[in-house]
């Protein structure tokens, strides 16, 4: 990979193909191996941009208040990038809606799989699933082996899913991403005060949401808040799928990237 340092620290990146630019930003679970069976599909026809958040893989660690859409435009900077379509998986989904809103002429449009919203923060009825303490437990304990289980039974699985809902090849990738951050980094990325919430009415980049029926309560929220609050939403319900629908159905969700970039690049 090649490396860039910017303000905030030096990240990994790395670049495949021609054509107009597409950034794939990874979930907190994973790093930019996420997303190799969509590079491998949109690279014959795009510029697939990957890279590790700060924190995450083989980029430096985060420093206090960092702000991960002020990396991303150094990258695009670096680059030569004029505009790019994001692509982000939860948290990769929250930093492309908050780059979309501080740096809105920079940004096509947003493909937002599973994703979070920072400062989003909904009353969800009910009580949390028993495995959320079981994680939570596991998390105090810093239970590698049993937080991998966990994440994957909740996450990439789901809980009401079935584990042949994900190829098995996906699910040792997911496990091996999952160990390496736990045996590396062991602790989440703090950012600083983050509430996007606010600003999605004047966000007016067209975004394709995709949620899961079996992703958590909290990202089925986030999805139907969107389609609700974004101005140019298309939300896209896919069966069978919890969480990481690119590792679910790599080979649906390449499509569905292909066929949204031929829209919006038209």
């Amino acid at each position: 990979m090649n490396e860039l340092i910017t303000p905030q620290g030096a990240i990994r990146y790395a670049v495949t193909g021609r054509g107009p630019a597409v950034v794939f930003l990874h979930s907190a679970l994973a790093d930019h191996r996420q997303w190799g069976v969509q590079v491998d599909a949109l690279s014959n026809d795009y510029r697939c941009i990957t890279y590790d958040l700060l924190g995450y893989g083989s980029s430096d660690n985060a420093p206090d208040n960092y702000d991960p859409a002020d990396t991303l435009l150094a990258l695009l900077d670096h680059l030569g990038v004029a505009t790019a379509t994001l692509v982000g998986s939860s948290l990769g989904g929250s930093v492309a809606i908050h780059a979309g809103g501080r740096y809105p002429d920079r940004i096509q449009s947003m493909v937002l799989a599973g994703t979070g919203l920072f400062g989003f923060q909904p009353k969800i009825d009910g009580p949390d699933p028993a495995i959320y303490t079981e994680y939570e437990a596991a998390l105090a304990a810093h239970d590698v082996s049993r937080l991998v289980d966990l994440a994957e039974a909740i996450w990439l699985v789901g809980i009401d899913g079935s584990e042949r809902s994900v190829p098995a090849a996906n699910r040792e990738s997911f496990r091996l991403m999952y160990r390496d951050f736990l045996e590396s980094r062991g602790e989440f990325t703090q950012y600083r005060d983050i509430n996007d919430t606010h600003s999605l009415t004047g966000l007016d980049i067209p975004a394709m949401v995709i949620v899961g029926e079996h992703d958590t309560a909290f990202c089925v929220m986030v999805a139907d808040y969107l389609e609700r609050t974004l101005p140019q939403a298309t939300l896209v319900r896919m069966p069978a799928v919890a969480h990481f629908p690119n590792l679910s159905k790599p080979r649906e969700v390449s499509e569905l990237i292909w066929q949204w970039l031929k829209g919006t690049y038209k």
